[in-house]
């Protein structure tokens, strides 16, 4: 998700193979719910949620420098999980 429009979002899938959705959020509604954006400044801060099929968080990662960090917490959570 990013505060960015959806066909920004879905272009950005298209462009990089992903292999499920990506929500746009260009008017902040979900940025709010889950507290993920800067107070000051209103851009959206990196983080990433593993979420349940009950649609409960499991796990949060934040870090605006790692980005790698996110892709790898949350797969290696994933696969403990199922594995």
């Amino acid at each position: 998700m990013s505060s960015q429009s959806q066909d920004s979002n879905d272009r950005f899938r298209e462009k990089l193979g992903l292999p499920f959705p990506l929500v746009g959020d260009p008017d902040g509604t979900i940025l709010k719910a889950y507290e993920v954006r800067w107070p000051l400044i209103g851009l959206a801060k990196r983080a990433t949620y593993v979420i349940g099929r009950d649609r409960k968080i499991l796990k949060a990662f934040r870090s605006e420098t790692d980005m790698n960090a996110h892709a790898a917490q949350a797969c290696e959570f994933v696969a403990r999980r199922t594995g």
